[in-house]
């Protein structure tokens, strides 16, 4: 309604012509997504009936990695053509889409990388803002009888509110990547080791 309205206000379309595109680009919305619905219903195959399909602990050992990689790897989406699953829910992956050993290996190593720099990232908020506690605390010095610093007030501040600017908040930002980095470098360690 307050489309409706806005546009008889604008004055550029009238109500009778919004209203019939409106249906229009429902109706299409709707069927196409009903055909599709009917599209998977006609496609959809058992895969544990379907000889083409692999378990993960097949597919494991015809790409080289753990079923435990392969399962994480689907239930994050990296792995989508090909996968399957039961009623249950059990993955399975068709044997034409089963991964290279290199193009599995490609993206934990890709996530730890994007991660190493996020903790650099990090590092240099956390340099910047110690340099400004610094340059407060020596200002203090010069001059002891003047105000403290704003940065070195912040410094005592125990929020860790990471979108804040302030020391503490800087460093709980760093340990929460530092976190991200550890399981990342896990991931890939785990899949390096079953070679």
């Amino acid at each position: 309604m307050p489309l409706l309205w806005a546009s008889r206000r604008a004055g550029d379309v009238s109500s009778p012509q919004v209203t019939a595109g409106l249906r229009a680009f429902i109706g299409g919305v709707a069927t196409s997504v009903l055909d599709t619905v009917s599209d998977m219903d006609d496609n959809d195959v058992d895969p544990t009936e379907h000889p083409d399909y692999l378990t993960l602990s097949d597919a494991g050992k015809e790409c080289g990695v753990s079923t435990k990689v392969l399962q994480k790897l689907i239930r994050e989406r990296k792995i989508v053509e090909g996968a399957a699953r039961t009623q249950r829910g059990t993955p399975y992956l068709h044997r034409e889409h089963v991964p290279s050993w290199s193009q599995v290996e490609a993206i934990p190593t890709q996530r730890y990388l994007q991660q190493l720099a996020r903790v650099d990232k990090a590092v240099k908020a956390l340099e910047t803002e110690i340099e400004a506690v610094r340059f407060d605390l020596n200002e203090a010095h010069t001059d002891p009888d003047g105000p403290l610093g704003d940065d070195l007030r912040a410094a005592a501040d125990l929020s860790f509110d990471e979108r804040s600017r302030s020391l503490s908040g800087v460093t709980s930002k760093l340990s929460r990547e530092v976190m991200t980095l550890v399981s990342a470098k896990t991931h890939l360690d785990d899949l390096r080791d079953r070679v």
